[in-house]
């Protein structure tokens, strides 16, 4: 976009008058900058050339708080060159005064960023482990960059992303930015790592790929109360001189505790006696929580232990009849049988 600043004499009286690119008087601008914008870092050096197409004017410069050239006669080309820039509402200005008194001008964009101090991630009002189902709020600090608008503030739980924050407002010069996340952890979240990153895009004439700070890891502790792999109530038999093993494995952090109660014992058990018929409830608990599971044991019915003796008494008895029959035979029969 070109402005072209002109005088008239208007009854007498010396009219200012402004009109744009492509107005009344000038079909096109007769200055072109080079780069037509630029993207600094804070500190840096910039160099843009300015020329004209123009074969009838005076002469040309720059106007800027810093490097500005004044005005240059009888030149083509000027250029405006700052060796450390930190002027961060500088708006350069390149102009050519034509012969008929009519001064084109273009101001220069420039994009002047600064790459933030620290990223970093936190809990606010927490500290220690945390509880499965309790919500907390994850904040990213973001110290010292600019420009705001052009920042997106990045979550993520490992390598899978979660949230991303932009910005609206505008604003050039450094700010200090906080972007607050969510959460409510469950035990699947307990060792996973959460990191914000905060990514600087300043478009095709910035640095490529886009600037990236990324946080420090923040290392999740969840603690859950204790579950049961097989929470229903079991029932067992157990014969005479049998041994079984009552399983009360439960899971939880931190690790459980485990206590024995016995419906035919009055005081509570700490190893639960296995050749005792009876009731057991075992109950699983840490600081979370607690969780109970109860077995019956029941005494194998004595029928059937009955039955197998007298099939065996009875195998025994017929073995000694058929010895005591093949004697009595055999001496009848006497030495020469071939019994």
């Amino acid at each position: 976009m070109c402005e072209i600043i002109f005088s008239r004499i208007f009854l007498g009286f010396p009219v200012l008058l402004l009109w744009m690119a492509g107005g009344p008087t000038h079909a096109s601008c007769p200055l072109e900058l080079n780069p037509p914008r630029v993207v600094v870092r804070y500190g840096d050096s910039v160099s843009v050339t300015c020329s004209t197409s123009s074969t009838d004017h005076e002469g040309m410069g720059w106007e800027a708080t810093f490097g500005g050239t004044g005005f240059e006669q009888e030149v083509n080309v000027v250029t405006w060159t700052v060796d450390s820039l930190t002027d961060w509402t500088i708006k350069p200005k390149c102009y050519v005064t034509l012969n008929d008194s009519n001064q084109p001008s273009k101001v220069l964009p420039v994009i002047l960023y600064k790459i933030p101090d620290s990223v970093s991630i936190s809990v606010l009002r927490h500290s220690g482990p945390m509880v499965e189902g309790t919500e907390y709020q994850l904040q990213c600090d973001i110290q010292n960059m600019a420009p705001l608008q052009n920042l997106v503030v990045k979550w993520y739980k490992g390598n899978e992303p979660l949230y991303n924050v932009t910005y609206s407002n505008v604003s050039k010069t450094p700010v200090d930015v906080s972007a607050t996340l969510m959460i409510s952890p469950s035990r699947h979240d307990d060792g996973a790592q959460y990191r914000c990153r905060a990514e600087l895009d300043l478009g095709p004439e910035g640095p490529q790929p886009p600037i990236i700070m990324t946080s420090e890891p923040l290392h999740f502790t969840v603690f859950y109360p204790p579950t049961f792999s097989r929470p229903e109530a079991e029932t067992l038999d157990i014969g005479v001189g049998e041994e079984i093993t009552l399983n009360c494995m439960a899971t939880g952090k931190p690790i459980p505790l485990y206590s024995w109660q016995s419906s035919h014992v009055k005081e509570a058990i700490f190893s639960p006696p296995s050749e005792v018929p009876g009731t057991y409830t075992c109950t699983a608990s840490n600081q979370i929580g607690k969780i109970s599971k109860t077995f019956t044991v029941n005494p194998k019915p004595k029928g059937g232990s009955t039955t197998l003796w007298v099939i065996i008494g009875l195998g025994l008895c017929l073995a000694v009849v058929i010895v005591i029959v093949y004697a009595v035979v055999k001496h009848r029969a006497g030495p020469n049988s071939i019994i």
